[in-house]
């Protein structure tokens, strides 16, 4: 099979062998509302509900905005003592809660009824960087290996893909640095660490240096994922600063990739990431090694414990392939 570039922010199935499947998909965006909603209603309260779901209280907020526009009507009001639910929110509540244990019985169901013969593999990613490095090697493997089965991937946040593993929308998925929690029914393994560069605009200060120390950018404002985008993403990092004797200044201003480049371009700050982007080009921008011992940065791979051998046999692909790249990064 020849193998296709990534695709940006949908699924897509590709042929691996001469047979395709159309796999039908749940807007998993809405079903994240939904869940959402009901544990906001369990709990009543915002910040309660927020740390159960692991995500920041303004991204709470803006999905339960986002079911009450869908909806039509208010679903909570604010009370001196917390949180109650109006009756349009009494009734998606119940109705709500039916619904998705609904959809999570249809899952195991579906999960049960498959076999090792199953035609369809769900894979997720999270950038371009990893695709060339690790992750295209690991699918031409896996499509030699399984030239029956069809393989759909997408490419989005972290964060999102961990969504996606936890609702039974992924069967295999590769995600960066951060805190995701553990995923029920999910294994988690520890790819490979890869160190961290810093990354400057082509006019900066320190973009003619090949190799800077960690104290070199006690000075700089450093720009990073959000919070909601990338949980956890910069906990080592800072903990890795203090270590050296100083608290980095970070200003959390990007969802993707290119967003966080693009921001760097315009002198907006220093960012900092897997030397796998280094591979990638990013016009306007330089970038720069750590000196040892640096800031590791991980990378996981996860997969449902219930998958076929297919699933595993691709998990294990990408461990493989991502140990031989953090390898050659390590040695560039």
């Amino acid at each position: 099979m020849p193998c296709a570039g990534p695709l940006t922010g949908r699924a897509r199935s590709i042929p691996v062998g001469t047979r395709t499947c159309n796999f039908p998909l749940i807007d998993s965006m809405e079903l994240r509302h939904l869940r959402t909603f009901i544990t906001v209603a369990e709990t009543l309260n915002i910040s309660e509900a927020a740390r159960r779901l692991r995500v920041t209280q303004p991204a709470l907020r803006r999905h339960i905005h986002t079911l009450e526009h869908v909806v039509g009507h208010p679903l909570f009001v604010r009370r001196r003592n917390g949180l109650r639910l109006t009756p349009t929110g009494v009734a998606l509540r119940d109705d709500g809660a039916k619904a998705l244990s609904a959809f999570d019985e249809a899952l195991r169901s579906a999960r049960g009824a498959g076999s090792t013969d199953a035609t369809v593999v769900r894979l997720g990613y999270y950038g371009i960087s990893v695709w060339a490095n690790l992750l295209a090697p690991a699918v031409e493997k896996f499509a030699r290996k399984y030239p029956h089965l069809t393989l759909n991937m997408v490419e989005q946040s972290s964060v999102y893909l961990a969504a996606d593993l936890r609702e039974g929308l992924l069967d295999v998925a590769l995600l960066a640095t951060g805190d995701y929690g553990r995923i029920p029914g999910v294994v988690t393994e520890l790819a490979c660490t890869v160190p961290a560069v810093a990354v400057v605009a082509a006019n900066h200060r320190l973009a003619k240096k090949r190799v800077i120390a960690l104290e070199d950018l006690k000075d700089e404002e450093i720009i990073g994922f959000r919070h909601q985008d990338a949980p956890g993403r910069y906990r080592g990092f800072i903990a890795t600063c203090r270590e050296a004797g100083f608290t980095p200044k970070i200003s959390y201003v990007a969802s993707i990739l290119p967003e966080l480049t693009m921001a760097v371009t315009k002198q907006m700050g220093v960012a900092l990431l897997s030397s796998f982007a280094n591979t990638v080009p990013h016009p306007g921008v330089v970038f720069i090694k750590l000196k040892a011992p640096g800031v590791p940065m991980a990378v996981h791979v996860a997969y449902s414990e219930r998958g076929s051998a297919a699933v595993r046999s691709l998990a294990e692909l990408m461990i493989a392939e991502a140990r031989r790249a953090a390898k050659a990064a390590e040695a560039a």
